[in-house]
């Protein structure tokens, strides 16, 4: 078990909402837009504070007040908004791979490691295959999907066990998609715990070991996919607060 999360409530945004999500495993939430998913994952990272609940990684109780906070406990969040809080869209490529990382390459008070930092910034060119110039190149002048990239690779530098991805593929082409599930993909067979929200029935289906749909701030159904309702109907009918039977 990486994440456990227990009755996790904000005054009408989240209503005792507990899931577990475990290591190798991809966990999909579904739902309809306004269902929650999002808010819960915010909150989770300490991005929308908690009325209550309890959050639990590897077993261990842990106090999450900020992103920081998370981070420190290894959880990575990409957001759905990734110009507003995925990436500074006029800075270098290279300075955006780590954003999050840059206390690694601190060498004394005020230099930093940059043959190091280039190292792991060509190395994540490479991996992630983001087309870019170069590594000086703006952010903001690259495609929906290598701006989609860089953010993952951000995350992938932190070496965190827990993985959320908040509608990853939305608005970048069937290629970039592709690329963004082998990386969803490598980061479940290195045991890592991913989370993906996604409005993408499809996509839910054909990525997630588990489903847990959500309706007004609820969870309403958790769905293995090995189970007779792992399908789109049943999906949407949960999501509309139907009961499974």
């Amino acid at each position: 078990e990486m994440l456990r999360v227990e009755g996790l409530t904000s005054a009408g945004v989240l209503d005792n909402v507990s899931f577990t999500a475990y290591a190798g495993e991809i966990l999909g939430f579904a739902g309809l837009v306004g269902a929650g998913r999002t808010e819960t994952m915010r909150t989770i990272f300490g991005l929308e504070p908690k009325d209550s609940g309890d959050i639990y990684v590897k077993g261990k109780k842990v106090e999450i007040e900020s992103p920081a906070d998370a981070i420190k406990n290894k959880i990575a969040f990409l957001t759905e908004d990734r110009k507003g809080e995925g990436l500074i869209l006029d800075a270098a490529v290279l300075n955006n791979l780590h954003l999050v990382t840059i206390d690694k390459y601190k060498k004394a008070k005020f230099f930093v490691d940059q043959e190091k930092q280039l190292e792991i910034g060509n190395q994540n060119v490479q991996t992630f295959k983001i087309k870019t110039p170069s590594l000086d190149t703006t952010a903001g002048s690259l495609s929906g999907g290598n701006q989609q990239k860089v953010v993952i690779a951000k995350w992938v530098n932190t070496d965190a066990d827990i993985y959320i991805f908040d509608e990853p593929t939305r608005g970048i082409d069937v290629g970039a998609k592709i690329e963004v599930y082998n990386v969803m993909n490598d980061l479940v067979k290195k045991g890592k715990c991913v989370i993906m929200v996604s409005s993408e029935l499809p996509e839910i289906l054909g990525m997630s070991d588990r489903v847990i749909v959500m309706r007004n701030g609820r969870i309403m159904a958790e769905i293995d996919n090995d189970s007779k309702f792992f399908n789109q109907e049943d999906i949407m009918k949960a999501s509309w607060g139907g009961v499974l039977s």
